[in-house]
């Protein structure tokens, strides 16, 4: 009897000697490298800590130095200039500040100047609503429109004649309490004929027009009346007397949108108005410096009104509540002598708003409380940060507002297991993260390797024999322990046709058969079985004479397809009764020189193979068998569905006793693809396992044909299963 280990007490003892120590060391190494694993993170950690530090004093400097110097520049130049000059001023005087804005505020932290910008206001022709009055007004304006858009100047002319006649008469005892409506069409029907008078050439009709209509809409003409698209209209007409007067009355009405006296409109329509002003005056004109810098500062103020907008809807109220938080109400300065700063994210931009309380003079003249400065955070903190980002910065500093919007965003490659330091710094969290994380885990891997080195070289000698002898007593041990599964598995295949063959024989001497042809079937069964029981023998005789280098073949010349032909037929029912259903495409005149016995043991083990490894669960799955020829080759390939084999097993799986790892709970003793392989190289022939798309294996044998079959390859046969 074999005995259960082939590993002596002796082999025992000596693998002991030298793995005791082994693992010994691994541990005291594996200790090692942890430590010095948790050291370099430990040192990161503190490089980055101090990279922070630095960083923070370098924005608190900013904010220090930068910021109330700034300040006080905007103390000197306010009272004195305004609220945009001064910004332009102090913008060219000191650039790295990044002043964008100034704001004046009342106690209350609302707006004094700029005025947000007007949310319904802009060009009334554009709209879609018509001016207000009776039908007849109405078409009669849609009509007029439609002449001047189809060039008929003199018919627009005199159907807008007639049609402030008949306005004029509607109300002639009552022009100062007419119909606010009536008011609106007669506006516009006067705008429309002094623009008709420009058109035609007559530009004194056309002036005595558009003074008309700036008389009648001009805020405060009225009490009591305010009308928004009147007041469009007016700055229209006064754009369009400008115009058509002298450089300086261009330069007048430029200058009055610039220093915000036309805030009542829209910021688009009055930019497009100042840039239609100037661009009336000549670039070599003696004015033309003074035209640019009205320009400047009007797109300033354009600017500006647009930050108030967002100051108005978002910022004013973030004021309001960080000042409550840190002053009681009870205890607030009603004359508002604190400084608040507040950083946001708008657009896309990080920006910071200072306010300041106002001097005595700015309360005076320019009647705020507070003055804000608006200011842009990168710019600011720019000569902060510059030094810190450097090429060969080992850090990189990243900046993120209090709602999380990055002013500066962290780096695209950061370490998994890396935890940036955080710090808060007015209104700003700082964190800081490696500028290289490649290289840092390279130079930590290269320093783990150096100090590894002598650690590997001690036990290098102790780990050689350790492995000499651990392979042979565990190949020792391999072997007895296949030799016994072997027998076990042998023993399992062996019993199933032996009882079958059991049972209908004592069937058969019992006399129970029914009829002659179920006693036929009977010995057809008993038959097959003993078929089946001579091929599991054979194949375990042949397997003890190719390991003893005994098992020879004896080569015929073969037609391929026949032989696949007569397996299929003869091994159909086996594999349906593995529920493996059969599909074959066998052309027939393709000869090989084989051993015609070996060859159909060779296919039956590979469909076997194919059959038996199913997927879990499936309770039918098919198995494709196909015979192709190759320059030189006659190919037969065995496909299934099944669950495949490791792509790193595809080699081993044809060596002795080696099993697949996904084998599972499937019987076998790994010995028929391993005689595949023997049977395949000693005809000059291969075989290769393949991972087939959409899961499962194809099994690709191939052998040398015999010489030129004559006649070719004849059409492929495909059997139903």
């Amino acid at each position: 009897m074999t005995s259960p280990s082939r590993i002596s007490h002796r082999h025992l003892l000596a693998l002991c000697t030298f793995l005791v120590p082994l693992a010994v060391l691994a541990v005291l190494g594996w200790s090692e490298l942890q430590r010095s694993g948790a050291e370099a993170q430990a040192a990161l950690a503190r490089e980055a800590r101090q990279f922070l530090h630095r960083a923070a004093q370098a924005i608190d400097q900013q904010f220090e130095q930068r910021l109330p110097a700034l300040l006080a520049a905007t103390e000197a130049e306010l009272g004195e200039h305004g609220p945009v000059r001064a910004t332009l001023r102090l913008r060219q005087a000191m650039p790295q500040a990044g002043l964008l804005d100034l704001l004046l505020l009342d106690e209350q932290f609302a707006l004094v100047w700029p005025t947000p910008p007007p949310g319904n206001l802009g060009l009334p022709f554009a709209r879609e609503e018509r001016p207000r009055g009776d039908g007849t007004a109405a078409a009669a304006l849609q009509a007029i429109d439609l002449l001047l858009a189809h060039g008929e100047g003199e018919a627009a002319k005199a159907m807008l004649q007639h049609l402030l006649a008949q306005l004029e008469a509607a109300t002639p005892q009552a022009r100062g309490g007419r119909r606010p409506d009536l008011d609106e069409a007669e506006l516009m029907a006067r705008f429309r004929l002094a623009t008709v008078h420009r058109r035609l050439g007559d530009r004194d009709a056309a002036r005595t027009e558009f003074e008309a209509v700036v008389r009648a809409a001009t805020p405060g003409s009225r009490p009591g009346r305010l009308d928004p698209d009147a007041w469009a209209v007016a700055v229209l007409a006064e754009a369009a007397l400008a115009e058509l007067g002298s450089v300086a009355e261009r330069i007048k009405l430029l200058r009055a949108i610039a220093e915000s006296r036309r805030d009542f409109l829209a910021d688009g329509l009055l930019s497009a108005i100042a840039r239609r002003l100037a661009a009336g005056i000549a670039e070599a004109a003696a004015e033309r410096p003074e035209v640019d810098t009205l320009l400047t500062e009007e797109h300033q103020r354009a600017q500006s009104r647009a930050f108030a907008g967002a100051y108005d809807l978002v910022l004013k109220f973030g004021l309001r509540l960080r000042r409550m938080r840190a002053v009681p109400p009870e205890e607030a300065d009603p004359d508002g002598d604190d400084e608040q700063r507040l950083v946001s994210t708008l657009s896309g931009r990080t920006t910071l708003l200072a306010v300041r309380p106002a001097t005595a003079g700015e309360r005076q003249r320019l009647r705020c409380t507070r003055v804000g400065v608006h200011l842009d955070l990168e710019t600011l903190l720019a000569p902060a940060i510059a030094p810190l980002a450097g090429d060969g910065a080992t850090f990189a500093l990243a900046i993120h507002d209090e709602t999380g919007a990055p002013m500066l965003p962290p780096p695209a490659a950061v370490p998994a297991d890396f935890v940036p330091p955080g710090r808060e710094r007015h209104g700003l969290t700082l964190r800081a993260f490696p500028a290289n994380a490649e290289r840092i885990i390279a130079e930590a891997d290269a320093a783990a390797r150096n100090r590894t080195a002598l650690m590997l070289a001690l036990f290098a000698a102790a780990f050689g024999g350790g492995l000499w002898l651990w392979r042979s007593a565990s190949r020792e041990a391999e072997l007895a322990a296949l030799k016994i599964d072997l027998v076990s598995r042998v023993s399992h295949e062996l019993k199933t046709p032996l009882a079958l063959i059991r049972m209908y024989g004592e069937t058969l001497g019992m006399g129970r058969a029914r009829d002659p042809e179920q006693a036929a079937s009977f010995g057809g069964i008993i038959a097959r079985e003993s078929e089946r029981l001579t091929l599991l023998i054979q194949r375990i005789l042949d397997f003890s004479r190719q390991q003893a280098g005994t098992l020879t073949y004896e080569p015929t010349r073969v037609d391929l397809g026949a032989l696949l032909r007569t397996v299929c037929d003869a091994y159909t029912p086996h594999l349906e009764a593995r529920g493996a259903i059969l599909v074959d495409t066998l052309p027939l005149g393709i000869h090989v020189h084989c051993d015609r016995n070996a060859g159909e043991s060779a296919i039956v083990n590979l469909l076997e193979n194919a059959a038996k490894y199913a997927r879990d669960g499936d309770s039918e799955h098919e198995v494709e068998l196909e015979l192709r020829t190759e320059p030189g080759y006659a190919v037969v390939e065995v496909r299934d569905r099944g669950r495949g084999i490791p792509p790193d097993e595809l080699e081993r799986v044809f060596d002795s006793f080696h099993r697949a790892s996904n084998a599972g709970e499937v019987r076998g003793a790994g010995l028929g693809l391993s005689l595949v392989r023997h049977f395949a190289e000693a005809h000059g022939g291969t075989v290769t396992a393949h991972a087939r798309e959409g899961g499962g294996t194809v099994l690709r044998l191939r052998l040398p044909r015999a010489g030129t079959d004559p006649g070719g390859d004849l059409p492929a046969r495909t059997d139903p299963p």
